[in-house]
């Protein structure tokens, strides 16, 4: 098993659910160079960290920014975590910040699960996401 991927438990980790979702969206020409990732997560010496801080870097963003106006919202952020994982305080933060901005915020706890809602946001008629459409994602939780 790769490194990082894996929990002591072996169940897949954040990092590896995040990786694998990354691997579809690299399957698809149309949106790969719309969705991205904003390096947040890591230790830092505390001079480093307060350049970052400086620079604008704030706590709690999300893992994941699709940066396409869809179904009414003006992107998408997606925060990934294991289904035991806790969406810190800082998490929950941003995603409500941007909910009351207009964008699509949402936690998702599996491969299957990221991949249904990036399919929805990106690739739906201009009716088939909503946060009521969540019902049938078993794993995500929409930031209310």
């Amino acid at each position: 098993m790769p490194r990082g991927n894996y929990l002591k438990s072996g169940a897949l980790s954040e990092e590896g659910i995040h990786k694998a979702i990354m691997d579809w969206v690299r399957l698809h020409p149309s949106i790969v160079k719309l969705v991205m990732h904003f390096p947040n997560e890591g230790k830092r010496t505390p001079s480093y960290g307060r350049m970052m801080k400086d620079l604008g870097m704030r706590a709690g963003v999300s893992d994941l920014f699709i940066s396409m106006a869809r179904h009414g919202y003006h992107g998408a952020w997606i925060e990934f975590k294991t289904p035991t994982g806790v969406v810190s305080p800082a998490q929950k933060a941003f995603l409500l910040d941007m909910k009351q901005q207009g964008y699509y915020t949402v936690v998702c706890r599996s491969i299957e699960d990221g991949i249904k809602i990036i399919q929805r946001y990106c690739f739906a008629d201009q009716k088939g996401i909503s946060e009521s459409s969540n019902s049938n994602c078993s794993d995500c939780a929409f930031v209310s």
